[in-house]
């Protein structure tokens, strides 16, 4: 299961606190945590430009907002 996370890919506009707090390379977003407040760079609040919610399960290729890394 933990290989199939990692093959996962996520949007690089995907943002949460700990991204800041401990760097980049050290978090993971493909994972989803019940205490993380998910937003995203490009609208600065936890909806994205297709007005639906921010989160690694749902912030994957297939959303017409979705940008790769």
């Amino acid at each position: 299961m933990e290989a199939e996370v990692r093959d996962v890919p996520v949007c690089k506009r995907l943002r949460t606190k700990m991204y800041y707090v401990v760097g980049r390379d050290h978090v993971d977003l493909r994972e989803s945590s019940p205490t993380a407040q998910y937003w995203c760079s490009r609208t600065a609040i936890v909806l994205g430009p297709d007005e639906m919610y921010c989160s690694p399960e749902v912030c994957q290729p297939g959303r017409a907002c979705f940008e790769p890394e």
